[in-house]
Formats: structure tokens, C-alpha cells, sequence
């Protein structure tokens, strides 16, 4: 069974912001997560509230490979992820990315999937997530892998 990951933008990209006390920079902020996004293997439609949105921005979907983005200005995102879903043909091939309950409910009801955020970014950028444990290597491996790279394996790093 294929996915097709359909991604509430603003939701996930909230979701991700560390706040560092700054003036967040929206453009620099979505441009990342969209290449988060594109290293799925699956295709991606993300959906992004826009009608605030500055005048640069296109009106249709952008196509990038597997990756679609439609900014939304009449609506809400919420309610083009729902249009969009009961336009699919296999509405239960689709998981909607979002933390927003209501429109997970409004999802589940036209029997598309959700993924939460975190879920998602699991995924997409295990790594990134903060808790996440680094996988571990025996004193063997790492032996190993100094001498690779012609570094004294009992320096004191």
C-alpha cells in the first residue's frame, strides 16, 4: 500500500519552532521543513493557510516531484485537507499530518488516517527529535572506525 502524506503546513511547522527569543523568520522556517518533507520516500501534499500570504507566493499546487504545496487563500488549510481527501480515490491510503483534533476527526470520518506531528517527524527526521536515543556502538566498532579515519582509538576526546 503506497501513503500519500497530506500535511497540515502551519501545524507541523508551529510544532517544530524552537523558540530561541528571536523574531521568527516564517519563509526560512517553511523553506526547512519543506526539505524535511522531501526526504520522503512517499509522495506529499503540504497545505498552508495564506491568505496573509505575501504576493510571490502561487495560488496552485507547486509541483517538486512527489512534493505538492498549495497555499490556501480563500478557507482554511483545514478545510482544503478535507476537500482535497474526498477528492482521493483511496481516501484510506492518505495520512493527514496534523495535532489539530478536529480536523483529525473530520479525517477519520471520510476513513483517511492521522499521524501526529511527532509521529511524522519520526519518520521524516528521527534525529531531530529531542529524547530520541543515538544508536550505540560497542568499543569494538568505534576501535574500528578510529583507525578507519587514522585517529588514535585511546585518545581522550
Amino acid at each position: 500500500m503506497n501513503t500519500h502524506w497530506a500535511i497540515d503546513g502551519y501545524n507541523l511547522l508551529f510544532a517544530c519552532r524552537i523558540e530561541d527569543g528571536t523574531e521568527p523568520d516564517f519563509e526560512k522556517q517553511r523553506e526547512a521543513l519543506l526539505g524535511r518533507i522531501r526526504r520522503l520516500k512517499d509522495p506529499a501534499t503540504v497545505f498552508f493557510d495564506a491568505a496573509k500570504a505575501p504576493p510571490g507566493l502561487t495560488r496552485s499546487p507547486e509541483g517538486r516531484g512527489k512534493l505538492a504545496i498549495v497555499y490556501v487563500r480563500e478557507g482554511t488549510a483545514d478545510d482544503a485537507i478535507v476537500n482535497w481527501l474526498k477528492g482521493q480515490q483511496r481516501p484510506n491510503e492518505v495520512r493527514v499530518v496534523t495535532n489539530d483534533r478536529e480536523l483529525g476527526g473530520r479525517v477519520r470520518g471520510l476513513h483517511g488516517k492521522v499521524a501526529s506531528v511527532e509521529e511524522f517527524l519520526k519518520s521524516v527526521d528521527p534525529e531531530q527529535l529531542e529524547g530520541k536515543e543515538k544508536p550505540r556502538i560497542t568499543s569494538s566498532e568505534a576501535r574500528k572506525w578510529a583507525e578507519e579515519f587514522g585517529v588514535d582509538p585511546d585518545a581522550k576526546v
